[in-house]
């Protein structure tokens, strides 16, 4: 009888500990949650972990544009460059009014340009091959939303940017805040016919 007692106990400790963890975790930082942050984090971020908070959820401040043009080489051998394309803006136009919008179109182009930005170092380079790989996303979906071809001539280079627009604080709030849209400008990427495939 005693086994069995002290495995209840200790299902029911563990039980509670558990829970009480993923409430620390989630709940408004206070000065216990500050000072067992890292323990904490050991506990619930390896299997646990999730983007939101359970009492405020995160919303996005910023929506990002991403936009992209191209250098198309035209009969002759010159190089034009055309003007920036919302590819974002391409997305939310298939996905408004569809009823069952494709993956691809509302999450491909976000994901993909959030996971280049994070791989940036404070050059705005991408750092090792996790960021290559992820210019080289990047640039191939820019690419297939482009095409091959524009305006009679042949793409041969993309320059992609982020069009970045803070949200501005709701009318009830008295707060000000600066929402003008700032650019971050990638350099121009040659493009080959692999990328169109």
């Amino acid at each position: 009888m005693s086994i069995i007692a002290l495995t209840v106990v200790g299902v029911a400790v563990a039980a509670t500990a558990h829970f009480a963890l993923l409430f620390l975790y989630n709940a408004p930082s206070n000065s216990f949650s500050q000072r067992h942050a890292a323990d904490i984090d050991k506990y619930v971020s390896p299997e646990l972990v999730q983007e939101w908070r359970l009492f405020a959820p995160n919303p996005q401040s910023v929506n990002t544009h991403v936009q992209a043009r191209a250098k198309v080489q035209v009969p002759g051998g010159r190089l034009n460059e055309t003007g920036w394309v919302d590819l974002t803006a391409m997305d939310q136009k298939r996905i408004v009014h569809n009823l069952l919008p494709s993956h691809a179109h509302q999450d491909e182009l976000p994901h993909a340009w959030a996971n280049y930005a994070d791989s940036l170092d404070n050059e705005g380079r991408p750092v090792g091959l996790y960021g290559e790989l992820m210019r080289q996303y990047v640039l191939r979906i820019a690419a297939h939303r482009l095409g091959p071809e524009i305006d009679g001539g042949t793409v041969r280079f993309i320059q992609v940017r982020s069009a970045d627009t803070p949200v501005g604080e709701p009318p009830w709030s008295g707060r000000k805040a600066d929402t003008r849209t700032g650019y971050e400008v990638q350099p121009w990427w040659p493009v080959t016919a692999e990328h169109f495939k």
